[in-house]
């Protein structure tokens, strides 16, 4: 009996927020008869693939025990590389420039996390402030325009077979770390790291190399998604992404991954990720201020994490009653 409630909490982690999902989307298409049109529809999809992009990184390094405070500021600095590699060397050149200039970044905070043994949380948030002064200064302060070329618009504006081009972007994505953390060695290695980093260690687990391909990992995702946010608004800039942190921490936590580590639900994070978009829609579809969308988000990742430490504490109480 024990088996089978473990085995319905887990299938309810991972699909529960689905459910929030269509719950949200019939209130907002009983609300808003705009929103069930086909081109805000594609709107919602192609900004939950931004964010889940970024998200399913984030899911890996929460997944081992940390976080990346980073990630808005590597996307603005990655989106500003590839529009200066552009227009000298191409676009395929471009988008990979960015995209390890962002995996650059991501394994700086794992070498600093591991070999400088400061805490995620100081350790990306002061990566996050460098990295966006840096941004200024390699921009002077302006904003980068790319115009002419419309390959690197393909990255926001492009289709297959009708599906936007983000959303197979993210989709890829998932399905390729689910596979890493199904079926490789890394993947469990990222489990185990996260579920007790001494144990995982004695265990002969190289927890500091596992935790610099995360953080690769998060940073490329990173830049992926400045990117295409970028060529979405053809415009770079270290004002670009800010806030992008919390939406993709949000999308993870929402969609079943803990805080502690240990758990990955990367199918979670993409239903997370259009939860977020959704409601960002919705509010705009009402003509609700867009600064009380950041204010909606902070609240749903307190609500959520409110209810995780509620359900550990109440499934911790047979435990401490044994005892």
């Amino acid at each position: 009996m024990a088996d089978v409630r473990s085995l319905g909490a887990r299938i309810w982690r991972s699909y529960s927020v689905a459910v929030v999902v269509l719950v949200l989307g019939v209130v907002l298409a009983l609300l808003t008869p705009r929103f069930l049109m086909i081109g805000n529809v594609m709107n919602v999809l192609t900004n939950a693939a931004v964010i889940a992009i970024v998200g399913l990184g984030m899911t890996l390094a929460i997944a081992s025990g940390n976080f990346d405070l980073s990630v808005g500021a590597t996307a603005a600095f990655s989106a500003c590389i590839a529009f200066s590699l552009v227009p000298q060397f191409g676009v395929p050149v471009g988008i990979a420039g960015g995209l390890i200039a962002g995996a650059i970044i991501g394994l700086g905070n794992g070498l600093i996390i591991t070999e400088l043994r400061v805490p995620a949380f100081i350790a990306t948030l002061g990566v996050q402030s460098i990295v966006r002064g840096a941004t200024l200064l390699y921009t002077n302060g302006r904003d980068m325009y790319l115009q002419g070329y419309p390959g690197y618009k393909v990255l926001s504006g492009g289709h297959i077979l009708g599906i936007p081009m983000p959303v197979i972007l993210a989709l890829t994505i998932a399905a390729m770390l689910g596979l890493v953390m199904k079926h490789t060695r890394f993947g469990r290695y990222i489990l185990a790291v996260g579920s007790n980093t001494n144990t995982a260690r004695r265990s002969g687990v190289p927890v500091n190399k596992v935790i610099w391909g995360v953080f690769a990992i998060v940073g490329a995702c990173a830049a992926l998604s400045g990117q295409i946010y970028s060529a979405q608004v053809v415009t770079a800039s270290a004002r670009i992404a800010v806030g992008l942190e919390l939406s993709a921490i949000a999308v993870v936590v929402v969609g079943g991954t803990a805080l502690t580590g240990g758990r990955a639900s990367l199918i979670g994070t993409l239903f997370g990720s259009l939860l977020v978009a959704m409601i960002n829609n919705g509010l705009n579809l009402l003509n609700v201020s867009v600064l009380y969308q950041q204010v909606t988000i902070g609240l749903l990742l307190l609500v959520t994490l409110a209810l995780g430490v509620e359900r550990r504490y109440r499934l911790a109480g047979p435990a401490r009653r044994t005892a």
